[in-house]
């Protein structure tokens, strides 16, 4: 177990400091595609071990050596800020290092190992390895296109696999510090790849948010160790919960916020869109942001049923719905993708710091299917980029008869965004299954609302975007394929059969797979099974006929726009010399919501104050 643990860490900082020293192409191409199969063994033979949970005990060397790590990525941060001229990056890292070194000082000897591996550690091994690994090999393709750096971007994209399967599987909490602000610098220096004078800016801005996450959970620390002298997550989770600092836990939930791109803190992450974009996709799908809904599963069961539970169920909630209102002002492909993101992960996070075994089956569902979502989506926007030059829904426009293979993928990543019989669907039908069991409370009402409201935006949202897409202009009687690359055929089909694959068995998959780790981690057993491929959730039932009959009904109308065509009729609006020509009927135009942006972030601030003040107990 120790083996497949460690390797699953070190294997891609080894492979990526390779990759970045040897600068060549064949060595490159191999080792991203080898890490395929490699971390996926790793972690299938991590998961499916009955050693879980499993501490595992490192050298007092390496405690050493993670601290003086600590302090040397502060120092880079506060060079990054003298360098760049931020204030803010400056004197967060100034905090940051002061904090430390109190930490350091009043730090007591635990014999607590600082490594711990759950079934929700191996989960999150998982989607790094079959998620991720896929960037990176599209990433050794879109990366030929007008891009420099081909190696290095590789290199970085793998080592940030490496740092993410090491974040999620610290116990001590000064390392997840130096873990949580390592996935910062990984995406400063993805972010500002480009080194443009807006890419530079936006890296600067990412960093200087992540860094308030950073000193969050430094305060939570200080607070841990003040009030309990103890360090490690499972340390508190064996502890009485009325015992432990509502503050510190205030704190730790403090920064998931800020990791998750919650409003008010989202900017940094649609700044990120001036990278290339596997820049994107990797940070949406298999790191960095699922760091949040991660922790706050982590630490559900000591936060569960508090105020700061319930706050941060109305705060998330309200992001839910506020980022996709948002979205559909959007025009730039990307920042939709990136929108929706911010709003799932508040979803991901509400069912988190629900607690109950079902919401954690809900959150759980939400992760993953989120993951092999939007990482499809964001590889079929860098194809729309790099091979059809489009990045704006206006240049959408009629896309079907120049990138239909494309359209056909993007369209089933929405697909799996929104409908019934696909996880996402599912994991929003048992949070409302759930959360019809709390009516009596307040916030557990808002959260119906919310999931049903937020969930109507995106739908439309989604439609928004293919409704542009599918028009074909009069004389157009058949869509021609054009040859894509290999590299990006093969992980568009990767992502599109595990998709399809995880969507026919979601019965049995959820009953055998997601029911065992949220069981863990809250203590007690969800009341889901599947009953051969149907689903039973408490006294609902999912057949498996209705699950194929929507399936096979979703399939053939994503396939529908490009076999079916109107004779005589234009679908797409024709050119009339000047003239003035009425519309009908047309894509929604959203733009008069722009106005309102404003009052919704401000509306989030007030929240995000309400979590820290009120839920952290600091009044």
């Amino acid at each position: 177990m120790d083996l497949f643990i460690t390797m699953s860490i070190v294997l891609p900082w080894i492979a990526a400091f390779v990759i970045y020293l040897a600068k060549n192409d064949f060595l490159t191409n191999v080792l991203s595609f080898a890490m395929l199969p490699i971390l996926g063994y790793f972690a299938w033979m991590v998961y499916s071990s009955g050693n879980l949970p499993y501490l595992m005990d490192t050298p007092s060397w390496v405690n050493y050596l993670i601290t003086v790590y600590d302090f040397g990525l502060l120092g880079y941060f506060l060079y990054q800020g003298i360098k760049n001229k931020s204030m803010l990056v400056s004197a967060l890292a100034i905090l940051q290092l002061v904090l430390l070194i109190i930490v350091v000082l009043m730090i007591e000897h635990s014999n607590t190992a600082n490594i711990y591996v759950d079934k929700l550690t191996a989960f999150m091994y998982m989607i790094v390895a079959i998620v991720g690994v896929p960037i990176a090999i599209f990433a050794t393709k879109y990366m030929e296109y007008d891009e420099k750096g081909k190696h290095s971007f590789v290199a970085i994209l793998i080592w940030f696999l490496g740092v993410m399967n090491f974040a999620v599987s610290v116990n001590n909490i000064e390392w997840f510090f130096a873990l949580f602000e390592t996935t910062t610098l990984a995406s400063y220096v993805l972010i500002r790849f480009r080194m443009d004078r807006e890419a530079v800016n936006n890296a600067i801005l990412a960093l200087w948010m992540n860094q308030i996450g950073g000193v969050a959970i430094l305060f939570a620390l200080l607070t841990f160790i003040k009030t309990s002298g103890m360090y490690h997550f499972t340390d508190l989770l064996n502890a009485d919960p009325k015992t432990l600092s509502l503050a510190a836990l205030g704190f730790l939930s403090l920064s998931a916020l800020v990791k998750g791109a919650q409003m008010p803190f989202h900017k940094w992450l649609l700044g990120a869109m001036v990278a290339p974009t596997p820049v994107s996709a990797i940070l949406h799908s298999a790191t960095m942001v699922k760091i949040a809904p991660y922790l706050l599963l982590r630490i559900s069961p000591i936060i569960k049923g508090t105020l700061l539970a319930k706050l941060l169920i109305i705060t998330t909630g309200f992001v839910f719905v506020a980022a996709a209102v948002i979205a559909l002002t959007q025009d730039n492909f990307k920042k939709i993708l990136a929108y929706s993101t911010i709003s799932l992960l508040g979803l991901m996070m509400l069912a988190a710091v629900v607690g109950t075994p079902i919401a954690i089956t809900a959150s759980l569902l939400l992760i993953l299917f989120h993951a092999f979502a939007k990482g499809f989506l964001f590889i079929e926007a860098g194809v729309l980029e790099k091979v059809f030059h489009v990045k704006y829904i206006k240049e959408m426009r009629r896309l079907i008869e120049r990138a239909p293979l494309t359209l056909m993928f993007i369209f089933f990543g929405f697909l799996n965004m929104t409908f019934v019989p696909f996880g996402t669907f599912i994991g929003k039908w048992i949070m409302i299954e759930e959360a019809s069991g709390f009516l009596t409370h307040g916030s557990y009402v808002l959260l119906i609302l919310y999931v049903g409201a937020g969930s109507a935006f995106l739908s439309v949202l989604y439609m928004k975007v293919l409704g542009i897409s599918v028009r074909k202009s009069h004389g157009i009687e058949k869509v021609k394929l054009l040859p894509l690359p290999k590299r990006f055929n093969f992980v568009s089909i990767w992502y599109y059969a595990w998709l399809l694959a995880l969507t026919v068995f979601i019965a049995p998959f959820i009953a055998t797979q997601i029911v065992p780790i949220a069981t863990e981690l809250s203590g007690s057993v969800a009341n889901i099974h599947a009953d051969n491929l149907s689903l039973v959730i408490n006294s609902s039932t999912l057949y498996f006929w209705q699950i194929m009959g929507a399936l096979v009904i979703l399939l053939l109308i994503h396939a529908l726009p490009f076999f079916v065509h109107f004779k005589n009729v234009d679908t797409a609006m024709p050119y009339n010399c000047g003239e003035a020509f009425p519309r009908h009927i047309e894509t929604y135009n959203f733009v008069c919501i722009s106005k309102y942006e404003n009052y919704l972030i401000a509306f989030s601030i007030a929240l995000f104050v309400m979590v820290l003040v009120l839920g952290g107990g600091l009044l």
